[in-house]
């Protein structure tokens, strides 16, 4: 059998968004909006998807999508077919399962097939429909009103569709709210099936794209967006957001902002940390209370507990950061790197001028000021304002 196509329609008319950014490419719950219906149609047995119109977002999406201007063109475009699917580009809530029953519907069904709601027991506006190819001809001619082509004939019977929302559209930023929650509802529903538990759904944002682990549990206010993934058994939230970061199974983050980190397993993250991108945090790791992270790495074991800034930084397992420790990573001109080493102590109020390095097992006094360039040797003590060695502490 040849393969199914199908066509999305998104024509010009009153701009309800009031935007300069063309609707279909405003983004809804972690995608942009023209996503849905061409995932959808995809998920449905779709191998070809073209994009007819005239609006502001066809032109938008033209590196994206063929676009053309009408149905003959698309037709010519997805070449022959087992069968079409016609859908508004907006119509962001399609069941891909509602789709797959218009094309699945039998031979006696040999026109045009819309679908209908079995409570109503009626048709609804048309959002998407199946045509045969044995119906081609109803998809000739330019683009109408309504979602077949203006003087569209031949025989039109109802498939009953279970989920009425898949029959709405998009056409204003009202509508974008609702599509946005019927769909993380969605996005949710499928993480609790997979063996995921959400303490309250109700008050957690999740992106489409976010991959989370079994016996993850999301606390409430929770946001996971981007390409983020959770690993198993991790412990997320209250209050936490995750943008394009990963966590590695078993590891918690609570009350936390991460973008773009990397948390691994064991590790622990928070109450008020900011991980910031190129963060990463070693197995068994620690970062507390308002410490912030920024493209740097901490070793495993390694903890930073309180008021602290690592920027550009590499610290060694087991090492230990004192509250209040800075890394003074910007000279004003460019970014310098401080390197701690393994079982290091940093002590409380700290400041590295980068670039600099602790050695192994060195330990640096509360309060300390160690300048650019001054590095401390393997076991090595300092202390003061700049800070200066003490003593040799035995290996």
């Amino acid at each position: 059998m040849a393969r199914l196509a199908a066509i999305l329609i998104d024509r010009k008319r009153d701009d309800k968004f009031r935007s300069g950014t063309p609707k279909l490419l405003h983004p809804c719950a972690g995608q942009p909006l023209w996503r849905w219906a061409h995932d959808a149609v995809l998920n449905a047995g779709a191998g070809t998807v073209v994009l007819v119109g005239d609006s502001a977002s066809a032109e938008a999406l033209r590196e994206q999508l063929p676009v053309v201007a009408t149905f003959d063109e698309a037709l010519r475009a997805v070449g022959q077919a087992s069968g079409y699917f016609v859908a508004y580009a907006d119509a962001a809530l399609m069941h891909p399962e509602d789709l797959a029953d218009l094309a699945a519907e039998g031979s006696d069904a040999g026109g045009v097939r819309l679908p209908k709601l079995e409570a109503e027991g009626e048709g609804v506006e048309a959002t998407f429909a199946f045509v045969p190819a044995a119906a081609r001809k109803a998809l000739t001619g330019l683009p109408g009103p309504g979602l077949l082509p203006a003087g569209a004939k031949g025989d039109q019977s109802g498939v009953v569709v279970d989920s009425w929302e898949s029959t709405l559209r998009v056409t204003d930023r009202r509508d974008l709210a609702d599509a946005e929650a019927w769909l993380r509802s969605r996005i949710i529903d499928g993480h609790l099936g997979a063996g995921v538990t959400f303490v309250d759904p109700a008050t957690c944002y999740v992106d489409a794209q976010v991959r989370i682990g079994k016996d993850t549990v999301v606390h409430p206010f929770c946001f996971l967006t981007g390409e983020t993934v959770v690993g198993a058994r991790c412990q997320v939230g209250p209050f936490t957001r995750l943008h394009d970061s990963k966590l590695d199974d078993g590891a918690v983050v609570e009350q936390s902002v991460l973008n773009k980190a990397r948390v691994r397993s064991g590790a622990t993250v928070g109450p008020w940390s900011r991980l910031r991108p190129g963060a990463d945090i070693g197995e068994d790791a620690h970062t507390g209370s308002f410490v912030e992270v920024k493209n740097s790495r901490l070793g495993k074991g390694a903890k930073a507990g309180h008021l602290s800034y690592l920027g550009d930084a590499e610290v060694g397992e087991g090492a230990n950061i004192g509250a209040g420790t800075i890394t003074a990573n910007y000279d004003g001109k460019a970014k310098h790197a401080t390197k701690i080493g393994k079982k290091a102590f940093i002590g409380s109020g700290t400041v590295l001028v980068a670039p600099v390095e602790v050695g192994d097992g060195a330990v640096t006094g509360a309060g300390a000021v160690l300048l650019r360039g001054r590095n401390v040797p393997k076991n090595g003590l300092v202390a003061g304002v700049p800070a200066k060695a003490i003593e040799k502490r035995k290996a």
